[in-house]
Parts: C-alpha cells; structure tokens; sequence
C-alpha cells in the first residue's frame, strides 16, 4: 500500500458505533502482472510430482524449460508465478448501510427465523480481521498462506470488508473461512490463490469469493478454479475496476465462474467497474459500509464488494434448501434480479442488478403438507433433543416390501439412522446428532403401493 493509513473520527453516530474513514484513496501497490517467482513441477528419483513456487534467479539457464534442481531431482517450468492485486479501493464518507436493502437480504434473511446446517464461505484474500466483534462469531478456522502458517489475521483491510459484507447479508447458518493468500499491499502469487482454493474445497467451503484481479491467463489457477467447480463448489469473482473489459483480465474473464460488476445507488454501472461478455450479473459497489481491522467500519467503492453480496445470497440459496448444485445456484442469482440496460443479458449488469426482495423461501414441511393421498399423524411438542421414534405397523412385511422414512426441518433434511425389523413390525429411527432447540420437525413414512405418513413434532 503506497503510504500510510489514516483515520479522521466522525461524530455522533447512533447505537454508540464509531466510524473511521481513511482519509486517502487506499490501493494496492502493484497493477501489473509481472513477477518476481515462477511455478514449477520438481520431480524426485522416484518419479514423484510436486508443484512448488520458487524465485526466477533460481531458474538457470532462463532459456531452458527443464532444468536439473538438483543431482536427483527434474525441475521443469510451468509458468510464471503472476501477481493478482485487488486493484484502486476508493472510500466514501457513507454512514448508512445500503446495498443489503438495495439487494434484499434484509427480507430473505428473515424468513430464517431457525438455524439450519452451515454453509461456508471461502474469502481468499488479505486474510480477516477474526477478533472485530461483528465477524467473530462466524468464523472459521482458516490459513495463511503468505506466511504459511494457520494464523490469517488481516494485515491490509480489504478482506475483512468482504467478510463484513458476507455476514450482513446472511444468517448465523452462514460461516467465513479466512483464507490469507494476498498480503499486507493487496498482492497475492497464483501459487498461494491456488492453495487456497484447494483448501477451501477440501475443509468444506460451499462458496468461494475472490475480490482481485490480474492480467494474465493463469493456466495453474485456472486449473485450481476447475478443481473447485468439480467438487460443486461455486466460484464468485470480481468483475475488476479498470473500468476495461474483463476480457483482459484473469480470472474476471473465465466464462466458468460468476463474475459480478459493481453498481452505484442510482442502479447505474459504477464508472471504475470492469464490464464484457464475462459478466453474470450486478450488485452494489459503491459507498459500501462494512468491518475493517481494529473494531472500525469504512465505506469503500469496488467490484470487490459488489462480489461479496453476490456470494452471501448465494450462501443463503443453500441454507434455504443444502442439496442445490452450483448449476442451481447461479441460475437463481440470474432469475432473481432487477433487468437492466439492454433487454436480459448485457455486458454491463449481466442478467440485471441482484435482488432477492422477493425471495420465498422453499419449506420440505409444507411441500410435504401439499401433497395429496397421506395420513396425518398427531403431532407432539416438547420432544427431548435426542429423541428415537419407533415406527409399529399393523402388519408384516414381506422382503421386498419397500419403506421409506425422511425426516425434515422447513430448511433441510435431517440425516438419520434407521433400524429396520420389519417382521415384527417397527422401525427405529434417530437423528445422526441431536435436534435444535424449538424447531419443528416433520416425519415423513412412506410405503410403496402403501400410505403415506406425516407427522409434526417441536422440540422443547
């Protein structure tokens, strides 16, 4: 970061919360995709392969392709180790909270009134400030790999924004992995977005939101993209603020990710924002307020905070029913969206600008209610937390009977453990782990070319 930061106090503020604005533009401090490093594939006498970043002094004579590493092992170049930045973040003297309203997460993220199974989303980025008080309780535990340890505390501010922004938009069901892969300027290797992506994958990340930008194709973070995709994880990238075309720019230019542009709070394509035929859909990026490191707020311009809010309604989508594929995903991040500019898709908003005000949340209970030909069965309240059903049938059943029982919240279905012995008549059926406090629950027994059974139950 060319200079230092400084904050100026603004004064009487409600609800006793305290504002700091940096008093200059804050950017990164390298544009370009040069590079001081390079990736390569050592391979060792026993024919073993291991990727690694390493300096381009190392690499001798520059002109060859395969060198020897050392008396046993085969290095050969793969690419350049390119440099991603965040790019110019520029700050406004916002002290209102707009573009969750503008996008409608305040409305959907209401009709969530239980919790349900986490969704976590990746931030690969400068790392998070995990102490600021309204992001600590939704962390997780992340990594550093800048300095490759399991601490990515936020040496910038840039990542602990896009968390902020995360966690506004989205309930307590919806965690943060802090993923430290940019440094203290807001530049980042390939190598370590790459590492980062797979850890995400591989620790559970449903989402993974990447607020940066390059110039050049990357060949090895493009394959770290395809990994993600292939495990139905969704990739949400910052479209960029050069005011260019994403076309030349990585990874804002892969047709495989959701690339998102940034719009201001008269619906208009932010003047610094990236637009082209990469561009998904919109959401609000200018004057966006959110959690910087040491307990303090800012108001920041950016794609890279209209990204953010496009992966927290995302999130949302899968606490609202956890089976939906990437595919789903981003087809209802395109549906649910105000259109603009030319009719449907343009290179400017995409699909349109997001909002999800109308958002009705899928129920398994009343889907389950809807249905014609069942039973209803009494219901219960004040059921133990650990409670087993035994399902008694009045009659025996032959070996090829055929019965199905599942058990659902509104949100998500409930894994279960059964216990069949049907020759005498009763299955046993207890949930993997205990159910949540003052939620209901539905039953659902279903026997083929039989009935169909319902039945509610509240925990105490």
């Amino acid at each position: 970061m060319r200079g230092s930061l400084l904050f100026k106090m603004l004064l009487g503020c409600s609800f006793g919360i305290v504002f700091f604005f940096p008093s200059i533009v804050l950017s990164s401090s390298g544009e370009s995709a040069e590079t001081d490093r390079v990736i390569v594939e050592i391979t060792d006498k026993d024919g073993n392969k291991e990727i690694e970043s390493i300096p381009m002094e190392e690499v001798q004579p520059k002109s060859s392709f395969t060198i020897s590493a050392s008396s046993k092992d085969q290095m050969n170049v793969l690419q350049p180790d390119y440099i991603r930045t965040i790019g110019m973040v520029k700050t406004a003297e916002y002290t209102k909270s707009w573009g969750a309203t503008r996008v409608g997460t305040d409305r959907m993220k209401s009709q969530f009134t239980t919790t349900g199974e986490d969704v976590i989303v990746a931030v690969i980025d400068t790392g998070v400030d995990y102490t600021h008080s309204f992001l600590k309780e939704r962390m997780i535990a992340g990594y550093d790999f800048v300095d490759n340890d399991s601490d990515p505390m936020d040496e910038h501010f840039h990542g602990t924004h896009i968390a902020g922004i995360i966690a506004e938009s989205t309930t307590a069901s919806v965690k943060i992995m802090p993923i430290r892969a940019l440094n203290e300027s807001g530049n980042g290797y390939d190598s370590n977005i790459a590492k980062g992506i797979r850890y995400a994958v591989d620790n559970g990340a449903s989402i993974v939101n990447m607020s940066f930008q390059g110039n050049e194709y990357s060949e090895h973070l493009a394959e770290a993209i395809d990994y993600a995709l292939s495990h139905n994880v969704l990739m949400v990238v910052a479209s960029g603020n050069k005011s260019d075309d994403t076309a030349n720019y990585y990874p804002a230019s892969e047709e495989k990710v959701l690339v998102v542009s940034a719009t201001d709070q008269s619906d208009n394509i932010a003047s610094f924002s990236n637009i082209g035929g990469s561009i998904d859909v919109s959401a609000p990026g200018v004057g966006i307020l959110s959690s910087i490191p040491g307990e303090k707020y800012a108001a920041l311009h950016g794609t890279s905070m209209a990204a953010p809010c496009v992966s927290g309604v995302a999130a949302m989508f899968l606490v609202d029913d956890p089976t939906r594929t990437i595919e789903e995903i981003e087809k209802l991040l395109k549906t649910y969206v105000d259109d603009k500019g030319a009719v449907n898709w343009d290179p400017l908003f995409g699909e349109g600008i997001l909002n999800v005000s109308n958002f009705e949340k899928h129920s398994f209970i009343s889907s389950a209610f809807s249905s014609s030909n069942y039973i209803n069965l009494p219901e219960h309240t004040n059921v133990p937390l650990d409670k087993t059903w035994t399902i008694l049938f009045d009659q025996v059943f032959s070996d090829d009977s055929t019965v199905a029982v599942k058990l659902y919240t509104e949100n998500y279905e409930i894994p279960i453990q059964l216990k069949p012995d049907l020759k005498n008549k009763k299955i046993i059926v207890s949930p993997t782990k205990n159910y949540q406090m003052n939620t209901e629950y539905l039953l659902d027994i279903q026997i083929q070319n039989g009935n169909r059974y319902l039945m509610r139950f509240n925990t105490k």
